[in-house]
């Protein structure tokens, strides 16, 4: 993820921040505005690479506001606004070694 801090401000991180519940909680435990944002940020793009098998370009055009997706309470994530997902990894996720199958 690139951040462009003269476009993504800290108030525009705030505004993000404070659109979901829990605001508060998330910047006591994360440290900064920065840190809460780039976390759930984290957690919602991976969750639609898993869900739907797309690679970054697929997850920043499930942001894409003008391409008739967009996620609520985010801004499109091509840079335009600030913040550009660059690359996601979704592979190790779920390694095969960390599971266990029982019988019934």
């Amino acid at each position: 993820i690139e951040i462009d801090h003269d476009v993504m401000t800290e108030e525009k991180l705030h505004q993000i921040n404070n659109f979901w519940s829990d605001s508060e909680y998330r910047l006591n435990k994360h440290g900064s505005v920065l840190n809460a944002v780039l976390i759930m940020l984290a957690q919602h793009a991976l969750l639609i690479a898993i869900s739907s098998d797309l690679n970054a370009y697929g997850v920043v055009c499930e942001f894409d506001w003008n391409d008739g997706n967009g996620q609520e309470g985010w801004p499109p994530m091509d840079g335009s606004e600030g913040i550009r997902i660059t690359d996601i990894d979704t592979s190790g996720i779920f390694d095969s070694d960390d599971m266990t199958i029982k019988a019934a």
